[in-house]
């Protein structure tokens, strides 16, 4: 990248951070008035005070999720300055890939939350991807050639494109799950996030979309080894880590439903699944050398 083109991608990127970092600033003061209105009704309740705290609450509320809006538009438009620039998809370094990572955990969180009242998961998920973006905005990320592996325009964006979504579905799923957790150890009385029923639809949401573009990026992505090393299959730790991410989601899949102990067991399972999802997009890489280690460089 050069010049301007690198100050316009950098600056939507730096933008977005910032976006996402006033999301869960404001997600945590929404927190705090939360529980003071709290204490203003219990006041109320015993004679000792009033429950006038103010019309700030429901604009807190509604601020982070307008502000994960914002960051996702940002974030697109960053990585579209850099496919202008290099003629390509954007996401063939970890830099890349870190902010096209966070632009699906957005997008994703915003899908599901159209299906499911998460507004209480806002500030967690603009804390995650504002992880993400900060580290992609930390490594270097310059325009090279394309290894010759990488020179498969549709397959490039397919199959990478694809896994990522599948990613970013993944870490909403993460942190359904979290809440779920959170929410029946407590019986439903942390009043701050959706309620565990919520947390499992949402979760639900999240894997059904994780799922099968995991499955469509392996199954491509076979395809495309194919061409580049003469096998579909081979035994790269990136494929193995993404082939156990996927064996995880498919037994969440088939335990969900029930109501017994092993259903019990799925929001672990989606933790699980997301720790493959790290593994798989970086761990794979940069601990072991195998056939994808372009992709972390």
């Amino acid at each position: 990248m050069e010049g301007a083109d690198v100050t316009a991608s950098v600056v939507l990127g730096v933008s977005a951070l910032v976006a996402l970092a006033a999301a869960a600033a404001l997600g945590v003061a929404g927190v705090a008035l939360r529980l003071a209105r709290a204490d203003a009704s219990l006041e109320a309740s015993t004679g000792s005070g009033s429950t006038s705290v103010g019309a700030g609450g429901n604009l807190l509320a509604d601020l982070p999720y307008r502000l994960l809006q914002l960051g996702l538009v940002l974030l697109l438009a960053s990585l579209a300055v850099t496919a202008a620039i290099t003629g390509h998809a954007p996401w063939t370094n970890l830099a890349e890939t870190a902010l096209t990572f966070a632009a699906a955990l957005l997008a994703g969180y915003l899908l599901v939350a159209r299906s499911a009242p998460i507004h209480g998961l806002a500030a967690p998920a603009a804390l995650l991807a504002g992880l993400l973006v900060g580290y992609g905005l930390a490594l270097p990320n310059e325009a090279l050639p394309l290894v010759p592996a990488l020179q498969q325009p549709v397959l490039l964006t397919v199959h990478v494109g694809a896994a990522i979504a599948s990613y970013g579905a993944g870490g909403v799923a993460f942190l359904a799950a979290l809440s779920e957790i959170a929410q029946r150890w407590s019986g439903d009385r942390i009043a701050l996030l959706p309620t565990a029923a919520v947390s499992r639809r949402a979760a639900g949401v999240a894997v059904i979309v994780a799922f099968p573009l995991l499955t469509a990026a392996i199954a491509l992505g076979s395809v495309w080894a194919n061409l580049a090393w003469r096998s579909y299959w081979n035994n790269d730790p990136k494929e193995l880590a993404a082939a156990a991410t996927w064996l995880v989601y498919a037994a969440e899949l088939h335990l969900a439903g029930r109501r017994d102990r092993w259903g019990a067991a799925a929001p672990w399972l989606l933790v699980l699944g997301f720790a493959g999802v790290l593994f798989t997009w970086l761990g794979a890489g940069l601990l072991f050398i195998g056939q994808h280690g372009y992709a972390t460089g």
